[in-house]
């Protein structure tokens, strides 16, 4: 079994455990600060490969024990308000950066799109000018095979 260096305890399966964004969710706080309280040792978590995982009995205990900062109406001290306002920091700072992204993501689309409409816009008037050559071909060609038989007609019979 793998164990944890934060905390030693034993390899769990994945239904025992939260990722560090659902735990977050459970106490109201951010996977960040969840990797903080890992590191602190007052939940368990372990990180396998390369992803951490948060035991759920032990986000529950916390929950029991601490409450989630949600349901506090006042910080208690000092250091209670600066731990809640780094939290919702922390907070505000992941879904800043993931706003972005979403807004990055929305803004390729559209450019993604764009560049394929123009794409298809071209390669349609390409096929249309193709079309026309096409037929300028064959009335070209036709021409030609009408001539050719006149000549030969000529060249035959004389005339």
């Amino acid at each position: 079994m793998d164990t944890n260096p934060h905390n030693g305890s034993p390899h769990r399966d994945d239904d025992a455990t939260y990722s560090p964004v659902e735990a977050g969710r459970v106490l109201g706080v951010s996977d960040e600060r969840i990797r903080q309280l890992i590191d602190a040792g007052e939940i368990e978590g372990e990180k396998r490969a390369g992803r951490w995982r948060v035991l759920k009995v032990s986000v529950h205990h916390a929950l029991e024990t601490r409450g989630s900062p949600r349901r506090k109406r006042s910080p208690e001290t000092v250091e209670d308000a600066a731990h809640e306002a780094a939290e919702l920091r922390a907070r505000v700072e992941d879904l800043a950066y993931r706003l972005g992204r979403s807004e990055a993501k929305a803004e390729l689309t559209e450019i993604a799109e764009s560049t394929v409409r123009e794409s298809l816009e071209r390669e349609r008037e390409r096929a249309d000018r193709m079309e026309e050559e096409m037929k300028e071909l064959r009335e070209r060609l036709e021409e030609s095979r009408r001539e050719a038989g006149r000549s030969w007609w000529r060249q035959i019979f004389g005339g």
